[in-house]
């Protein structure tokens, strides 16, 4: 099966989250995302996205989220990057979760949608990629 892809970039503003959660519905439902598959895949996003901005940039910024959204050989891929200062979200055990403040559960979460998830700093950029 051929790689299907599509790229997304809103600025980390909590405003921009209903759309950019409605353009990835219809473009998991343009890949074949099974609605359940989709709601997850939506989950995960709502979950990175927020943590952008409330952990990342403090805040509302005009600086740059993007998304792309691929599936292949029935895989489903999310690549979600952000210029925040440096995060690794494949990184969660024991010690993180001592850490966490209360309502800190976004990665728990993540970690529990997706069935693999990798991590890399490019330049001044974060890179989290969840396989579905």
């Amino acid at each position: 099966m051929t790689a299907h892809f599509t790229d997304i970039s809103v600025s980390a503003r909590y405003a921009e989250l209903p759309g950019l959660i409605a353009r990835v519905a219809e473009q998991a439902a343009d890949l074949g995302v099974a609605a359940d598959d989709s709601l997850r895949l939506q989950l995960v996003i709502e979950e990175l996205f927020t943590n952008t901005i409330a952990h990342g940039h403090q805040g509302d910024s005009e600086h740059r989220i993007s998304l792309a959204l691929g599936r292949n050989n029935g895989i489903l891929t999310l690549r979600y990057e952000d210029d925040a200062p440096p995060f690794d979200n494949s990184k969660f055990g024991q010690n993180f979760r001592l850490t966490v403040e209360v309502g800190g559960q976004g990665l728990s979460l993540i970690h529990g949608m997706g069935k693999a998830i990798r991590y890399q700093r490019l330049g001044e950029r974060n890179v989290t990629e969840v396989e579905f």
